[in-house]
Protein backbone atom coordinates (compact mmCIF):
# COMPACT_ATOMS: atom_id res chain seq x y z
CA UNK A 1 0.00 0.00 0.00
CA UNK A 2 3.17 2.39 0.78
CA UNK A 3 4.30 2.10 -2.52
CA UNK A 4 1.29 2.18 -4.48
CA UNK A 5 0.89 5.54 -2.51
CA UNK A 6 4.44 6.65 -2.96
CA UNK A 7 3.65 5.24 -6.73
CA UNK A 8 0.95 7.55 -7.50
CA UNK A 9 2.13 10.76 -5.40
CA UNK A 10 5.50 10.46 -7.61
CA UNK A 11 3.33 10.07 -10.76
CA UNK A 12 1.24 13.31 -9.83
CA UNK A 13 4.49 15.43 -9.03
CA UNK A 14 5.57 14.94 -12.27
CA UNK A 15 2.58 16.38 -14.04
CA UNK A 16 0.09 13.62 -14.68
CA UNK A 17 -3.29 15.26 -14.47
CA UNK A 18 -5.40 14.34 -11.49
CA UNK A 19 -8.51 15.65 -13.59
CA UNK A 20 -9.41 11.81 -13.99
CA UNK A 21 -7.73 7.87 -13.64
CA UNK A 22 -8.01 5.33 -15.81
CA UNK A 23 -8.54 2.07 -13.87
CA UNK A 24 -7.73 -1.59 -15.89
CA UNK A 25 -10.23 -3.60 -14.08
CA UNK A 26 -13.77 -3.11 -12.85
CA UNK A 27 -14.15 -5.56 -10.23
CA UNK A 28 -11.42 -5.72 -7.48
CA UNK A 29 -8.81 -3.27 -8.94
CA UNK A 30 -11.72 -0.72 -9.36
CA UNK A 31 -13.28 -1.44 -5.70
CA UNK A 32 -9.47 -1.07 -4.46
CA UNK A 33 -8.40 2.17 -6.49
CA UNK A 34 -12.04 3.68 -5.94
CA UNK A 35 -11.66 2.82 -2.05
CA UNK A 36 -8.06 4.38 -2.30
CA UNK A 37 -9.29 7.88 -4.00
CA UNK A 38 -11.96 8.52 -1.17
CA UNK A 39 -8.91 8.31 1.43
CA UNK A 40 -6.54 10.18 -0.33
CA UNK A 41 -8.36 12.66 -2.78
CA UNK A 42 -5.74 11.72 -5.70
CA UNK A 43 -8.31 11.86 -8.64
CA UNK A 44 -11.77 13.48 -9.36
CA UNK A 45 -12.82 10.84 -11.36
CA UNK A 46 -12.01 7.31 -12.46
CA UNK A 47 -12.98 5.61 -15.29
CA UNK A 48 -13.12 1.72 -15.16
CA UNK A 49 -12.17 -0.45 -18.26
CA UNK A 50 -12.22 -4.01 -18.22
CA UNK A 51 -8.95 -5.23 -17.93
CA UNK A 52 -7.11 -6.60 -21.04
CA UNK A 53 -5.97 -10.11 -20.02
CA UNK A 54 -10.09 -10.37 -18.74
CA UNK A 55 -11.02 -9.57 -22.53
CA UNK A 56 -7.99 -11.63 -23.88
CA UNK A 57 -9.31 -14.50 -21.64
CA UNK A 58 -12.97 -14.85 -21.64
CA UNK A 59 -14.54 -12.31 -24.02
CA UNK A 60 -11.89 -12.51 -27.14
CA UNK A 61 -15.05 -12.90 -29.54
CA UNK A 62 -16.13 -9.31 -28.35
CA UNK A 63 -12.81 -7.74 -28.86
CA UNK A 64 -13.14 -4.82 -31.04
CA UNK A 65 -16.77 -4.11 -28.64
CA UNK A 66 -13.91 -3.14 -26.01
CA UNK A 67 -11.68 -1.28 -28.46
CA UNK A 68 -14.20 0.60 -29.03
CA UNK A 69 -14.90 1.34 -25.49
CA UNK A 70 -11.52 2.00 -24.59
CA UNK A 71 -11.22 4.21 -27.57
CA UNK A 72 -14.67 6.34 -26.70
CA UNK A 73 -13.87 6.84 -22.64
CA UNK A 74 -10.38 8.23 -24.13
CA UNK A 75 -11.53 10.44 -26.32
CA UNK A 76 -14.21 11.71 -24.47
CA UNK A 77 -12.31 12.08 -21.27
Amino acid sequence: LDFIKWNIKTQIEIGCSTKQCFCLGTGKNYKFLHALNEEEKYFEKIIPLEHPRFIMQYRLKRKEEYISRYLDEFARN
